[in-house]
């Protein structure tokens, strides 16, 4: 059985259309509300957002905070482990302006 290389499945999950952009969106403002996200977002359609922050919530870098109110009431923020994601690219921003990466 072959082995993946870390970096290159890190890179197939985050290489996805709108999944940095979220990540972006929610290191940027905070915990956000699905609609907020679309309206953010903007051409995202809500079909899309909702299986990328499923595919973020399975990888533990977004979690979904529910609210027992009515109407309900749903808000998506970093878990620790996306924080910390988002410092890598911060790095790789670093990188890119040094070596005026275009």
């Amino acid at each position: 059985m072959e082995k993946t290389c870390p970096i290159t499945k890190t890179l197939n999950h985050l290489s996805k259309k709108w999944t940095l952009l979220i990540l972006r969106e929610l290191n940027n403002n905070g915990s956000k509300r699905f609609n907020e996200l679309i309206r953010t977002m903007e051409t995202i359609s809500p079909r899309t957002l909702s299986k990328r922050l499923k595919e973020l919530e399975k990888l533990e870098l977004v979690s979904k905070k529910r609210f027992n109110e009515i109407p309900p009431r749903v808000e998506y923020s970093l878990t620790t482990k996306g924080k910390e994601l988002i410092k890598c690219f911060k790095y790789i921003d670093v990188w890119a302006k040094k070596f005026n990466v275009k």
